[in-house]
C-alpha cells in the first residue's frame, strides 16, 4: 500500500484549483504553500511537515479552494483511494472526528469566500 509519487513545484506554481476533482493526498515535504479563494486571494499558508487535500478525499468531493506554491516545493503524494485505505486504520471514532473538524473548516472557508 502507499505507493508515495514525488512531485517538485516552483515557486508561484498552482498545484491544484477550487473546484478540481480530489484525485491525490499531498504531504508536504519541503517548502510553504498558500491557500488561495475563488477571488485569488491567500487565506492561509500551509507549511513543511504537514499534508493538504485531506478534507476533499474525505468528503469525496471537489477542492475547496486552491493551492499555490509559496517557494519551491517538494511533496509526497498518494491518490485518493490509497489515502481512503491510508485513514481507514485509524480507529473510528478519530476518523469521525477529523470529519467534524473538516467540516467546520469548510464551512468557515464558505464563508470567506462569499
Amino acid at each position: 500500500m502507499s505507493n508515495f509519487q514525488i512531485e517538485e513545484f516552483s515557486a508561484g506554481q498552482t498545484i491544484f484549483k477550487l473546484g478540481d476533482p480530489a484525485t491525490h493526498l499531498y504531504f508536504l515535504e519541503k517548502g510553504e504553500v498558500e491557500l488561495i479563494d475563488k477571488n485569488e486571494r491567500v487565506f492561509g499558508v500551509i507549511p513543511q511537515g504537514q499534508s493538504f487535500g485531506e478534507a476533499a478525499i474525505l468528503s469525496g468531493g471537489i477542492r475547496g479552494a486552491s493551492i499555490r506554491a509559496k517557494g519551491d516545493v517538494l511533496c509526497k503524494k498518494i491518490n485518493n483511494q490509497e489515502a481512503a485505505e491510508l485513514l481507514s486504520t485509524y480507529s473510528p471514532l478519530l476518523v469521525v472526528i477529523m470529519e467534524a473538524l473538516l467540516l467546520q473548516q469548510t464551512m468557515n472557508n464558505a464563508v470567506k469566500n462569499t
